[in-house]
């Protein structure tokens, strides 16, 4: 248990950091849609003259927007779960339920981070068609996205096994709440 509390303090560091970025990335990601979205409108409408870039750029934004995003919401619980369950559970079984829930997530992750380098790579040299920028560089948020999930999830992972074991230190849905970042 001891290793287990040993590796768990520089991994919450490490995920402190990353869920910093992925915070700071996504309400950049959120200016830089409403700028661009708020430009075309502007062009379209007002100057009469639509630019064929913003509807293209919009949605890359916004694939990158998600995969920042998706950890944020696995950190404050914000995904979609059906509590019942985990609650009827006394606090040992819940921690193994947990511990399931995050090594799913963790293998599907694994997939994810593995799958998407693979689909960037392939994607290289295909470019946008408006923009003429490489597809890969919109394709290589999934894997990014998904390592940072792989991250949170092993976090949490660690501390469901904790959990097990000494229940105070567990994952509760109080301690899975949005901490401060900044």
């Amino acid at each position: 248990m001891k290793i287990l509390e040993f590796f768990l303090k520089p991994l919450q560091l490490i995920n402190r950091f990353t869920l910093f970025i992925c915070k700071y990335m996504t309400m950049s990601l959120v200016a830089a849609i409403t700028i661009v979205v708020c430009a075309g409108i502007f062009w379209r409408f007002f100057l009469n003259n639509s630019l064929s870039w913003t509807e293209e750029t919009a949605k890359f934004l916004m694939v990158w927007m998600v995969f920042m995003g998706i950890p944020l919401a696995l950190k404050s619980g914000a995904h979609a779960a059906i509590e019942a369950l985990p609650n009827a559970l006394p606090q040992k079984s819940r921690q193994a339920l947990y511990a399931f829930i995050y090594m799913s997530i963790l293998v599907l992750m694994m997939v994810l981070v593995h799958q998407g380098w693979f689909f960037a790579l392939n994607a290289k040299n295909q470019e946008t068609s408006t923009t003429q920028i490489s597809m890969m560089y919109v394709f290589i948020s999934m894997p990014v996205g998904a390592a940072f999930m792989f991250l949170l999830s092993l976090e949490l992972f660690v501390q469901a096994i904790i959990g097990i074991y000494k229940p105070n230190k567990g994952v509760h849905n109080e301690m899975v709440k949005y901490e401060k970042l900044s």
